[in-house]
């Protein structure tokens, strides 16, 4: 993901922490949806989601566990 879809260097990817992984990811989509062109359906935004639960999300398929 982080030398993918982030495009960073290999080498790098592997000295992140996981949890600066998580937030640089969590900027990307934010970022992406801050970045198109042709808007949010309808015309209207939805909520915000929180970073941390971006995060989970990510992190529930990276481990293969679900959240309690």
């Amino acid at each position: 993901m982080a030398v993918g879809w982030l495009g960073w260097p290999p080498d790098l990817a592997w000295r992140t922490p996981l949890p600066e992984l998580f937030l640089a990811v969590d900027a990307r989509i934010e970022w992406a949806q801050m970045t198109n062109p042709f808007g949010t359906k309808g015309g209207v935004q939805k909520e915000k989601p929180k970073p941390s639960t971006v995060a989970e999300k990510l992190r529930q398929v990276l481990t293969g566990k679900r959240a309690a």
